[in-house]
């Protein structure tokens, strides 16, 4: 598994500050504008939030803060949600996360945040691209999953335009062949440039995906130019064509299989493992924990339903999470908290992937699980 994920982009940018302590707030909330008077609906969805962070007892600067980045409208088309964070009363993160809300509504304050909805809209770091080629040329846009783009990353490409019709009569017989063969001719130089503005984002970008759309007979001519690399990631839009609607679903799908695979993957190296019994692999909250206490988590696999309530205690400082007192190492504790913000904030702070699954596709359909850095126990006898 060598894949980053949010977990890992945390660690770099909240690290220092989960170490520290100090306040927490946060809201993830739906922020589509696709419903009936939706300035109403958002200054009642503001409204609500204030109260809860004020209920969960936030300060007057944090729900501020939050109500005031929650203002401000994503500027991506719905469905889109939006996360805020607040740590002793300064803003360190406000996210808008392309696409429906990949968990449950969340708006708190305490001494851990709730960082699983961020892990939820970016279970991979996926990078891809968007492409669409006609006869005169075409272009990209590049993503990265459960970031929105931005124009700087549309690149068109403006091919020559001459003869763009193939001829159908009016010059006669004996010279539409020699026409016919000019206008196949730019259409293929066109896409051939098409191909190598995409060959270079693949080399700068390293996409997980391609998603290729547009003319009929301008996409196999684009395939036919692109690189090995790249031809081996595409997956082309059924029918054709520049519908946006049919574009947005197929790549939906796409990336949804993308995910899948990478979960199938982490899941059949645990059972794997698990099977051979050759302790490269923990199951089970306690296992997990200890894991994490020792930093020998290299991907953690769990599934906040199946945790469901269950607490466990944070730490003031490293191995920053405990099942009990005794088990703190003489560290001060920070109090109990949800199982899941407590295994996730773990997690970010010894810079473990963190993968959210089904626990009925872990072995024994354990709530949580992990890969190791190293073994444990004794040597497994060959």
């Amino acid at each position: 598994m060598t894949s980053t994920n949010a977990t890992n982009e945390l660690h770099r940018t909240l690290g220092h500050r989960l170490e520290r302590g100090g306040t927490w707030a946060w809201a993830y909330v739906d922020a589509s504008g696709n419903v009936e008077d939706p300035r109403r609906q958002a200054a009642l969805k503001l409204r609500g939030v204030e109260e809860s962070l004020r209920a969960s007892g936030s300060d007057t600067t944090a729900v501020d803060v939050i109500a005031g980045e929650l203002e401000d409208t994503p500027g991506v088309p719905s469905p889109v949600a939006r996360y805020v964070l607040v740590h002793d009363g300064e803003l360190v993160l406000s996210e808008v996360l392309p696409g429906p809300m990949q968990a449950s509504e969340s708006i708190g304050a305490g001494a851990v945040p709730d960082l699983v909805p961020l892990v939820a809209h970016r279970p991979i770091e996926l990078p891809f691209l968007v492409v669409q080629v006609g006869k005169d040329g075409g272009g990209y846009r590049a993503f990265k999953l459960g970031h929105p783009a931005t124009a700087d990353d549309e690149v068109r490409v403006d091919g020559e335009t001459f003869d763009q019709h193939k001829v159908k009569g009016g010059f006669g017989d004996w010279k539409q062949p020699r026409w016919q063969s000019r206008t196949e001719e730019v259409w293929r130089q066109n896409t051939a440039e098409v191909a190598t503005a995409i060959d270079k984002a693949v080399a700068r970008l390293s996409p997980a995906l391609i998603v290729v759309a547009g003319d009929s007979q301008a996409r196999p001519m684009l395939l036919e130019k692109l690189s090995a690399e790249a031809r081996k990631l595409v997956s082309e839009v059924p029918g054709g064509g520049f519908d946006e609607t049919v574009l947005g679903d197929h790549t939906r799908v796409a990336l949804a299989r993308v995910i899948a695979t990478h979960r199938h993957d982490l899941e059949d190296l645990l059972r794997t493992h698990v099977g051979r019994g050759d302790n490269q692999a923990v199951t089970g909250l306690g296992p997990v924990v200890e894991a994490l206490q020792q930093a020998q988590g290299a991907t953690i696999a769990l599934d906040a339903v199946a945790i469901g309530d269950r607490t466990l205690l944070a730490l003031g400082s490293a191995p920053w999470v405990a099942t009990a007192p005794e088990q703190a190492a003489g560290v001060p504790v920070i109090g109990p908290v949800p199982a899941v913000c407590a295994l996730v904030r773990a997690a970010v702070l010894t810079d473990a992937e963190l993968v959210l699954v089904n626990a009925a596709s872990l072995p024994g359909g354990a709530a949580a699980a992990a890969l190791l850095r190293w073994p444990v126990g004794p040597t497994v006898p060959a």
